[in-house]
């Protein structure tokens, strides 16, 4: 199982937040490139992206966004999204060295957009963030509420072509109150295309139950800037019990 170090930037800094609400960001690095240093020295192989800012529909970190990907590059498979919202946004990430794309809102909006990206860039470069609060999918960096049943919508984006479901709980999100297990199995069972997690990871004890579960990995973010988690998981994933 993949354990993939997060870096969400915010008014050009490494921030958190607390269960994805504006204005409750906690800074770890007021100098993103720093974090990216960081993880590519404690061994990370694939680091996770997510400009807030982009996706509360501001451009303020793109040229950041940018110079990161492409130093980045060699070094560590990059996957991003924040603010993506059409087709040659996403078709340029992965131009300046992006291996994946993660879109949300765009996907929700024109589900149709997945097979055209799929046939762009391909379906493995392609993951669909379903963020979900109260058994529903949020958008637009979690501000809005859709009536849409995330399970269902699951299955038709993977028909769709999209390569990978980021499952995440907008309610555990930086709370660390655990993985909504629950919920991850059900994803997990209801399509079949792999699945990331994200939200609520407390300890090592979580991210072996999501191993457990099927997981293809799991987005940490808060866990490892509080020192819950060791970095050394990084390179030596927990296995399946």
């Amino acid at each position: 199982m993949e354990i993939i170090p997060a870096i969400d930037i915010s008014n050009g800094a490494c921030v958190r937040l607390f269960k994805g609400k504006k204005g409750t960001e906690i800074v770890y690095f007021e100098n993103p490139i720093e974090a990216l240093d960081f993880w590519i020295n404690k061994g990370a192989c694939r680091l996770h992206f997510v400009d807030l800012d982009g996706a509360w529909g501001s451009n303020t970190n793109k040229e950041l966004l940018k110079q990161m990907i492409k130093k980045a590059a060699k070094k560590v498979k990059v996957q991003i999204g924040g603010g993506i919202r059409n087709v040659e946004a996403a078709v340029e990430l992965v131009k300046i060295g992006a291996d994946r794309v993660i879109i949300g809102t765009l996907a929700i909006k024109n589900p149709e957009i997945i097979k055209i990206l799929a046939k762009k860039i391909g379906s493995e470069r392609v993951i669909v963030a379903l963020d979900y609060k109260s058994g529903k999918i949020a958008t637009h960096g979690w501000t809005e509420q859709t009536n849409i049943d995330p399970f269902t919508f699951g299955k038709k984006i993977a028909g769709l072509g999209a390569g990978y479901i980021l499952f995440s709980s907008v309610e555990a999100d930086g709370a660390f109150t655990g993985p909504d297990l629950e919920n991850i199995k059900k994803m997990v069972n209801s399509v079949d295309i792999p699945i990331y997690a994200a939200g609520g990871v407390r300890h090592e004890r979580d991210i072996i139950e999501l191993s457990n579960i099927g997981v293809r990995g799991v987005i940490v973010g808060k866990a490892f800037y509080e020192n819950k988690i060791p970095f050394t998981i990084i390179k030596n994933p927990l296995q399946k019990n």
